[in-house]
């Protein structure tokens, strides 16, 4: 009977890595199946001129992904398809997700160990925290002209106050023992924020940090909507004038896959940051 209860365990386990396996991959795929199903009965509620089905969105995507006489007609490009206006709002999008994050974490862990930046800082981050970012895309705009400068900066922006708040607040939540252990040791200012406050953040500056990417994405389109001369929104906002509606549903679609993706990469990166974290957990520690 003793020899039975190892291979009972195994099997119990072996069932459990297989539950879990189909819950990863079956609640996504159950997930893109429900949005399909709904968006095809709205459109055959609205209609297709107005509401376009996935079948004529998918088409219009393979028809003008890599290469659109569309656009190549009306002079928004030189033969590229929107995968070139994906491109160069993921680049801004990226450029000020890195910058802003720079920033934003390291003036919310240095703040830890200087007052006087708190003072400076943490007061400013709530009053613009507070306001709807959107509000400051026309001064960017007025400031910074139609450039790609300007959407660069908005984002920039947002994700140092957003990673400010969370960085901070993630710092703050350190158990007091490491920070006594290492002030016990010598250890001093910059030393402590880069071995101490760093490393026992990260775990949580990860939820803030997939916040800001994803409102990044949409605050760059919102600020090609207002002015640009490509990227995402640029072309929605084009559609939206000519009334080629399935283009719009194209862009908004391409641009929400991007997204996905990128979120997905970033938590496989901090998954790996954060391996010493998950075996801890999973010891019990």
């Amino acid at each position: 009977m003793s020899s039975g209860r190892p291979t009972v365990a195994l099997l119990g386990a072996g069932t459990r890595a297989v539950g879990r396996t189909v819950r990863a991959i079956g609640i996504p795929i159950l997930g893109i199946a429900l949005f399909v199903g709904i968006w095809q009965a709205l459109s055959l509620r609205v209609g297709i001129y107005t509401f376009p089905s996935p079948p004529i969105v998918l088409r219009h995507i393979g028809d003008n992904l890599l290469h659109s006489e569309y656009l190549v007609s009306h002079g928004l490009s030189t033969g590229s398809g929107y995968i070139a206006h994906i491109a160069f709002t993921a680049r801004n999008v990226l450029m000020g997700v890195v910058i802003g994050s720079a920033l934003g974490i390291s003036f919310g862990l240095l703040s830890m160990r200087s007052t006087v930046l708190k003072e400076v800082i943490t007061p400013l981050a709530a009053t613009f925290g507070a306001a709807p970012i959107f509000v400051a895309a026309p001064f960017f705009l007025i400031w910074f002209g139609i450039q790609p400068t300007a959407q660069v900066l908005m984002v920039a922006f947002y994700t140092t106050i957003l990673l400010f708040i969370f960085s901070r607040r993630a710092a703050e939540n350190v158990a007091s023992q490491y920070i006594e252990s290492a002030l016990t040791l010598g250890g001093r200012g910059k030393a402590i924020v880069r071995r101490i406050y760093l490393p026992g953040a990260i775990p949580e500056i990860r939820g803030g940090f997939r916040v800001a990417l994803a409102g990044a994405w949409g605050l760059a389109a919102i600020a090609e909507l207002l002015g640009a001369e490509q990227g995402a929104g640029f072309l929605i906002k084009f559609f939206a004038t000519a009334f080629v509606i399935d283009g719009m549903f194209a862009m908004a679609l391409l641009l929400g896959i991007v997204a996905v993706v990128f979120d997905r990469l970033v938590v496989l990166g901090f998954t790996y940051l954060t391996r010493w974290s998950e075996a801890g957990r999973r010891l019990g520690l």
